[in-house]
């Protein structure tokens, strides 16, 4: 049986809409499973701001769709519903701005593609990810107060993370944006995610010096990344 949301019999008004490349401005198609398309104007990929995975965490048909995993969920499974509720909140945090809601969205998924390649703990990454977006929301990443900390935790929370799993984040995002990390697993999940900040930023800003930005990349991934886009560009 295939899941109501995928078939395209089932979609309602709103499942096929037009969203605003945030670098040139034209209008892109997009069909509500797509994770991604390319601008017709100016080439660059832009991520589905509407795609939400959350679903899974309801849904009769979430067996289907996860291999079997259903709302009990686990691995890759797991993953999805974590960055549904993710994007929900990325949506709430920038209040639907389509330029910050597609540059953090961008974010995640350099997130995960990069995380995934090096071999990191993807769900830890993904998690301080979006607790480095709540963080910069706060006061820019740096010297937060235990009141601002708080705040972020709670939101982290809210994507299902325990209390142990969000303090794990933020950790990683407080040692690593003072440079005080020393165990190598951590360096590892932390060059993920400055790698992907750094791509996405430069993606957002459409930056065509690609060379620039290779040579401040630490995970082969991030480099190989960089270089297929400049190949392309």
């Amino acid at each position: 049986m295939k899941c109501p949301g995928q078939d395209s019999r089932y979609w309602k008004p709103g499942a096929i809409f037009e969203v605003k490349c945030p670098n040139c401005g034209e209008l892109i198609e997009f069909f509500k499973d797509d994770t991604r398309r390319k601008c017709p104007g100016c080439g660059q990929e832009v991520p589905n701001p509407e795609m939400d995975f959350g679903c899974a965490a309801y849904c009769p048909y979430a067996e289907q769709c996860l291999g079997g995993l259903g709302t009990t969920i686990g691995g890759e499974g797991k993953i999805k519903i974590l960055k549904g509720k993710m994007l929900r909140q990325i949506h709430q945090l920038y209040q639907d701005q389509s330029k910050k809601v597609a540059k953090a969205t961008n974010f995640l998924e350099l997130c995960e593609e990069l995380g995934k390649k090096e071999g990191a703990e993807l769900g830890l990454i993904l998690l301080a990810g979006l607790a480095t977006l709540f963080c910069q929301m706060e006061s820019g990443a740096k010297d937060l107060s235990p009141k601002e900390l708080k705040r972020v935790e709670e939101r982290l929370l809210e994507t299902g993370a325990d209390e142990t799993q969000a303090t794990d984040a933020i950790k990683l995002v407080e040692k690593g944006m003072a440079g005080q990390i020393e165990d190598a697993k951590d360096i590892k999940n932390f060059n993920v995610i400055r790698d992907a900040s750094a791509i996405a930023d430069f993606e957002a800003k459409a930056g065509r010096q690609w060379q620039s930005l290779y040579e401040t990349l630490l995970t082969d991934s991030g480099r190989q990344l960089v270089k297929n886009k400049a190949a392309l560009a």
